[in-house]
């Protein structure tokens, strides 16, 4: 009698998997707070699959492989995570009705270290015009990240942008002049002035420009919510609404803006989160 039911349950189970169709996500064994992480998704139509994680969202295309579709998307953590488990749902609407998959990983938390910098002190006590300026480059930017390409144009892993090692990591809590500023949000990478500076994945700039901290710095889109960002640059070699293609070079290193001398920030935002860019790398050095 209990082996009739079981076996009953299965059919059942097994029937509305085949109704509704095959959907399924690859996660990574764990997540991090102030990383990303990529998912793979399988399904046998062809979407759009919505992905949902900590009140974010993702749409994401999905292309004939054999006989499933497939799509990838990185989602992401902000450094300030503090729960232990994450949510993620798969959503796909079919003829047959609503597909959803839902699973939970563990998060593993990183503390971030502080550090002291000594920088000169019109980055630290901004004037009227400095802080007018600042707070005009912010508004570009927030415009610019408000109507960003759905298409995915990355591949991952991502191009070492110069082959410097890093100087500075993520999240380091940072004091100007003993006064503490917003955590670190990127990777400083060491070069000399000069240094060619390479495009992590394929590409659109959609900002060019000389900006009051960041100095002459690029963004790129990389579109479904992935922005790159290279600042202090001393020659910027693209322009706005630029292609560009992986590896390609952007810039040269240079110490403009608010630097102590010649390196590379280059920062990675995931659906509105900056995080740490470095486990993305092709080269992790």
């Amino acid at each position: 009698m209990i082996r009739h039911a079981v076996l009953l349950i299965c059919f059942v189970l097994l029937s509305a998997g085949s109704a509704l169709g095959a959907l399924r996500i690859d996660l990574p064994e764990k997540a991090m707070n102030g990383r990303a992480f990529l998912v793979t998704i399988h399904t046998d139509s062809q979407g759009p699959v919505l992905l949902k994680w900590d009140k974010k969202n993702v749409s994401v295309n999905c292309e004939k492989d054999s006989n499933e579709y497939n799509g990838v998307a990185l989602l992401s953590l902000p450094r300030d995570f503090s729960k232990k488990t994450l949510q993620i749902s798969a959503v796909e609407e079919t003829l047959d009705g609503v597909n959803t998959v839902t699973r939970t990983i563990p998060v593993q938390h990183k503390k971030y270290r502080e550090q002291h910098l000594t920088v000169d002190r019109k980055y630290v006590e901004l004037s009227k015009k400095n802080l007018d300026r600042f707070y005009a480059e912010r508004e570009t930017v927030r415009g610019m990240m408000k109507s960003l390409s759905a298409n995915r144009m990355w591949d991952a892993p991502f191009v070492r942008p110069v082959a410097g090692g890093v100087s500075s990591e993520y999240g380091v809590q940072r004091f100007f002049n003993g006064k503490p500023r917003k955590p670190h949000s990127g990777i400083d990478l060491r070069g000399k002035k000069g240094t060619p500076i390479k495009a992590c994945a394929d590409g659109v700039v959609r900002i060019a420009a000389s900006h009051f901290f960041s100095g002459n710095s690029v963004y790129i889109d990389h579109g479904q919510g992935v922005v790159s960002m290279y600042f202090h640059m001393s020659k910027l070699l693209v322009h706005e609404g630029e292609t560009v293609k992986k590896g390609q070079s952007i810039g040269e290193v240079g110490a403009t803006g608010r630097v102590t001398g010649p390196h590379l920030h280059f920062g990675l935002r995931v659906s509105g989160v900056l995080v740490d860019p470095l486990p993305l790398l092709a080269d992790k050095k």
